[in-house]
């Protein structure tokens, strides 16, 4: 019996289109890029989970401490070469200002810029407080910045300032994904967030 020698193996080259991604790939690709990103927005503003305000007779303590019960709110961080001139057109004491700085100088702060607006046309005013610092703000519906302090953990409280009334009041926040409304704050209630800076 005579068996012929198999021959050897020999690559097939490969059509030139080949190297090329297809468009439903590139689609594919895009919408997973889409997905993925969505997922992120949700998950760092919250995707409404643990969005209940806080009563202020609670012990502040342990809301600053408890991150979980936190809204993360993605705002833009504002570089450190520009924060004497940020500051300086703040609302912001001279005194604060220098104590701002030297923190920024030490790197235990970081400024951020946070648009706040009155987001259901109730009007009244709230008090965002980050550690030792306050700014007060009175709601309209034209987003006014408000340069925040932050410490490394982000955390902001937001209270009324006014009385809220029955309505409550409706702030909402300009973040980086854009328009984001805050819960109604009531009476007593206190509303933590904490900042991712980018």
């Amino acid at each position: 019996m005579h068996k012929e020698p198999e021959p050897a193996w020999k690559p097939q080259p490969q059509p030139q289109a080949a190297d090329k991604p297809s468009g439903v790939r590139m689609a594919l690709i895009g919408l997973a890029t889409c997905v993925i990103m969505a997922g992120a927005g949700v998950h760092f503003m919250g995707g409404g989970h643990g969005n209940t305000s806080t009563p202020a007779a609670e012990n502040n303590t342990q809301d600053h401490d408890n991150s979980a019960n936190r809204m993360g709110i993605p705002l833009t961080l504002i570089a450190s070469q520009k924060a004497a001139q940020t500051l300086a057109k703040s609302n912001y004491t001279d005194q604060e200002q220098a104590d701002i700085l030297a923190g920024i100088k030490r790197r235990d702060i970081r400024l951020v810029a946070m648009p706040v607006y009155d987001a259901t046309g109730a009007g009244g005013t709230i008090t965002l407080i980050c550690g030792a610092w306050h700014q007060t703000v009175h709601l309209s519906p034209t987003p006014q910045t408000v340069i925040l302090p932050i410490t490394i953990s982000g955390n902001v409280d937001i209270i009324p300032a006014s009385d809220p009334g029955p309505a409550g009041i409706g702030s909402g926040a300009i973040t980086v994904f854009g328009p984001q409304t805050l819960p109604i704050m009531y009476k007593g209630d206190t509303l933590p967030l904490t900042v991712i800076a980018q």
